[in-house]
């Protein structure tokens, strides 16, 4: 297992477990509700949309998507500042972290850019030999693989959106991945009717769809495997 999987099967791990505390934290909030073991106040201050968002935030932290989590961690703790605190004057700081949040986040594509030179991919968004990277944050991309074969892709959207069309390209190895990680964000991926996929990702309040119009003759010598993790976003295969 290279570093790159090892990476990503430690994080599905993170993942699950985050989604299964989540869970069990605010099933244990309704039943200490409900039996009068904590205050009204108390319950309303932790079960509401602003701590969800400081949720969240911690959740796509444990991902690693710092500029996401960050944001959502800010906009959660200034709605939970009292009116009184000065917001209108402070505001601007929300803007700031976001900017801190972006130049981070740049500087951690360009480094995981490195570590996979051996796939070919050293630019946030790319197409080399075949083989698809791209990290996107607050934005949309969309890539069409024109090369004979396609080698597999490497995707990583939040709070944006991608399009990935292999229509134009076959596959040659007897399993392709595509290892996926969608956050707050949407992906197309735009896959032959003939090709036989298979899906094995996590999802966490979402999902993913194979919507293609199937072809009566599948290809089984060849598959595409798509893995990975989708929450609060969606995943479409259309052909």
């Amino acid at each position: 297992m290279n570093a790159f999987h090892e990476h990503h099967h430690r994080y599905r791990k993170l993942n699950t477990i985050a989604v299964s505390f989540a869970f069990i934290f605010v099933g244990v909030m309704f039943l200490a509700r409900n039996f009068g073991w904590v205050d009204h106040s108390v319950f309303s201050f932790v079960i509401s949309w602003q701590m969800l968002l400081v949720y969240i935030g911690l959740f796509q932290l444990i991902k690693r998507n710092i500029m996401g989590g960050l944001i959502m961690i800010t906009f959660g703790s200034y709605f939970l500042l009292p009116s009184d605190y000065g917001l209108g004057t402070y505001w601007p700081v929300l803007l700031i972290l976001i900017g801190i949040g972006i130049l981070f986040k740049r500087q951690m594509n360009h480094t995981w850019g490195h570590k996979n030179l051996a796939h070919g991919a050293t630019e946030s968004s790319s197409v080399v030999d075949g083989f698809v990277h791209v990290d996107i944050s607050f934005g949309g991309t969309k890539h069409i693989v024109l090369d004979p074969v396609f080698q597999g892709a490497q995707i990583d959207v939040s709070f944006g959106s991608m399009v990935l069309d292999l229509r134009r390209t076959a596959l040659e190895k007897p399993v392709t991945a595509i290892d996926l990680d969608c956050s707050f964000g949407s992906i197309e991926l735009y896959i032959p009717g003939h090709w036989n996929v298979i899906l094995r990702t996590d999802n966490s309040f979402g999902g993913i769809q194979d919507k293609r119009m199937v072809a009566h003759q599948i290809d089984y010598e060849h598959e595409l495997l798509i893995r990975g993790d989708v929450s609060f976003g969606g995943v479409e295969i259309k052909s």
